[in-house]
């Protein structure tokens, strides 16, 4: 293989293997490393024959070259970790509900993503990510990664202080988006809260504070049971929002 066409292919799998890294679903801890970094090696073979590429690699001693290599693994980095930033919306949105409900005591840990979360957001995140394959959200995920080929060119990438700024302004709609897809059960739970006041006036002997949190859970599941059928559908708009995000990550660099 010509030296040049190696030092490209290298930075193709280099940017490949950081995105399946970061992005929803590839980044499962669970998985090992060499999985990862097998499937990245040959995502960069089936991408090497279709890309365009305009420029030419330094050699491969250079410091330049390696340069190159710290800024295509960055650049993956930030577009794995945009996309998951914009699913996590699914959690976030669990957890508003585990809050109102009465949940957000009962923590535990999950071990595929790394992270503490509740008991119905973990629920809300495992539908989420079966729906995701269901609606083709990773090949989504891989068509968007070879047209960052095209936004963001080899070697081309240039971080500025307005790429921060879209990727705090993708954390914000992460979270109202999360709050949004929350917000039919919380006001279901905010309804409950005002009955159950409203029964501790008029009846002061009944103990709101033992009676109310089963009534509660009872509520939640009730509206959780109306919610699921729905779900789909918030998960469509989810991904469609996950690849927004994406592009518009991509259009913050120079």
């Amino acid at each position: 293989m010509d030296r040049f066409i190696l030092e490209e292919f290298l930075l193709i799998f280099v940017r490949t293997t950081a995105f399946m890294f970061a992005a929803p679903f590839f980044s499962i801890r669970n998985v090992p490393v060499y999985i990862k970094v097998s499937f990245g090696l040959i995502l960069a073979a089936l991408l090497y024959p279709v890309l365009n590429l305009n420029q030419v690699a330094p050699d491969a001693g250079s410091s330049l070259y390696w340069l190159s290599v710290i800024q295509e693994t960055l650049v993956g980095l930030i577009l794995g970790f945009t996309a998951t930033l914009a699913f996590s919306a699914i959690r976030m949105a669990g957890q508003f509900i585990d809050l109102h409900i009465g949940f957000a005591m009962a923590g535990l840990f999950d071990p595929v993503s790394g992270v503490h979360t509740t008991l119905i957001g973990e629920f809300l995140y495992i539908m989420a990510m079966l729906l995701f394959f269901v609606l083709d959200g990773h090949h989504t995920l891989l068509i968007l990664l070879s047209r960052s080929y095209e936004a963001v060119p080899l070697m081309g990438a240039v971080f500025e202080p307005a790429l921060a700024g879209e990727v705090a302004a993708i954390f914000y709609s992460a979270f109202a988006l999360g709050f949004k897809i929350a917000a039919p059960i919380i006001t279901v739970m905010f309804i409950s809260d005002i009955s159950l006041s409203l029964i501790s006036r008029t009846v002061p002997q009944l103990n709101v504070f033992i009676t109310g949190f089963p009534l509660k859970v009872g509520f939640g599941f009730l509206a959780l049971i109306v919610f699921i059928p729905l779900f789909a559908n918030l998960v469509g708009g989810v991904v469609s929002e996950m690849q927004r995000a994406l592009l518009k990550v991509m259009g913050a660099f120079p």
